[in-house]
């Protein structure tokens, strides 16, 4: 069944008390401000998850900043790299320890575009390495008044010109301050509480996650390998979409394949965006959902394979996301509208349009209980279509006797 998921974000103002951006903050299963303790890196994991592929960035408006914290091992992440730079602000965490392998990851990811912060900053000489990249400094103010903002300020080196964030404004006299003394970024219970964003996260196949992790870390995998099992599991194909959609990883372009997902992706990102979405999904969803999806997609792909070479695997997707509705129990003009899909084959889906919707009302024809109006598609019989459908219902059926053998032992 779905599971919620829940993603904190709290504001950040400038000197007009305009929302120039959110800081993005790990929210556990209750969705409260006070859960139980969670490591650092898992946070960070759980946060770029929930905020990418399940709740969606794109609620926060395509204008906002996003301020995320990050530890030693997620900074020197390649997967932080498919994030857009342009977007997301790095915040160096103050436990960190400054490293000349954690500063050279820091120097390549300003190359690339991204923003650098220092959160809760304390000065010391052993930051100046980041402090020559870095483009904003916080400043945490909680209970401090004039002079001991002012302190704060000063100790920060005149050769450094950053811009000022400071955060836990408490107070009016607080904000104004702080914009006496030069801060340009603005955050606290004064002008915002941080709020709680929900969301829903689709039910895993058991059989694909199991299978993907135990191939993770083999470094003979290939991306085919990587497409064949991704494909077999509509959910996950579903939040890799997503996930590239919100990393801005497509750039605008129209995705018809998964294999050409992947390959924007890249094999090593893939390994670890995959890890990060099946470690915590192994739940069971509705069996035959997950059926209906793989039968689908198989019989487009059989017919594309047979009929229509050229387009057998942009029929593959329209069948594996054909009842994306019945899965995540939301509209499927609304489970489509966040993904990179070439129109042609959203169109197909939600209008039953062209070539590629044509072959969909073919296989919904054999097992919907209120089938579409039929449609004709030249050069194909329906004796050759039913068994098209068998042989993919089949193998449909196989897959999930493989996934409650995988559940069993």
């Amino acid at each position: 069944m779905m599971s919620d998921t829940f993603l904190g974000i709290q504001p950040i103002f400038d000197r007009k008390q305009r929302i120039l951006a959110y800081e993005l903050l790990f929210r556990g299963v209750s969705g409260g401000f006070d859960d139980d303790p969670i490591g650092a890196d898992a946070a960070t994991s759980q946060v770029i998850v929930n905020a990418f592929t399940d709740i969606g960035v794109e609620r926060l408006g395509r204008d906002k900043r996003l301020f995320l914290n990050l530890t030693t091992s997620w900074l020197t992440s390649d997967l932080i790299q498919t994030l857009p730079p342009k977007r997301v602000v790095l915040e160096v965490l103050e436990t960190v320890q400054v490293t000349p392998a954690l500063v050279e990851a820091a120097r390549q990811l300003v190359d690339q575009g991204f923003t650098l912060a220092l959160d809760d900053f304390v000065y010391t000489p052993d930051w100046d390495p980041l402090l020559e990249i870095a483009r904003i400094v916080k400043f945490d103010v909680l209970g401090d008044d004039r002079a001991a903002i002012a302190a704060k300020v000063a100790s920060l080196p005149a050769i450094y010109r950053p811009h000022l964030l400071a955060e836990k404004i408490e107070t009016y006299e607080q904000f104004q301050d702080c914009i006496d003394l030069g801060f340009e970024l603005f955050q606290g219970y004064y002008l915002a509480r941080p709020e709680v964003l929900t969301g829903k996260r689709p039910p895993a196949n058991r059989l694909q996650s199991l299978r993907l992790l135990a191939r993770l870390n083999d470094e003979a995998i290939g991306l085919q390998e990587v497409e064949h099992i991704v494909s077999q599991d509509v959910t996950l194909s579903y939040r890799l979409l997503r996930f590239i959609s919100n990393a801005a990883i497509s750039q605008g372009r129209p995705i018809q394949t998964l294999m050409q997902a992947i390959s924007l992706v890249g094999l090593r990102t893939v390994r670890q965006w995959a890890a990060l979405l099946t470690l915590g999904s192994l739940e069971e969803g509705n069996p035959y959902s997950f059926t209906r999806s793989l039968t689908y997609a198989r019989f487009c792909q059989l017919v594309g394979e047979h009929h229509f070479n050229q387009d057998k695997d942009a029929l593959f997707t329209v069948g594996l996301f054909s009842n994306l509705d019945e899965i995540l129990l939301i509209p499927l003009s609304e489970a489509l509208e966040n993904l990179p899909l070439d129109p042609r084959i959203k169109n197909a889906i939600l209008e039953h349009e062209g070539l590629l919707g044509a072959v969909l009302v073919k296989a919904k024809r054999f097992e919907c209980s209120t089938p579409p109006p039929d449609v004709v598609v030249p050069g194909l019989e329906e004796e050759t279509l039913a068994l098209y459908f068998l042989e993919a219902f089949a193998w449909a059926r196989e897959l999930q006797s493989q996934v409650e053998s995988a559940i069993i032992n």
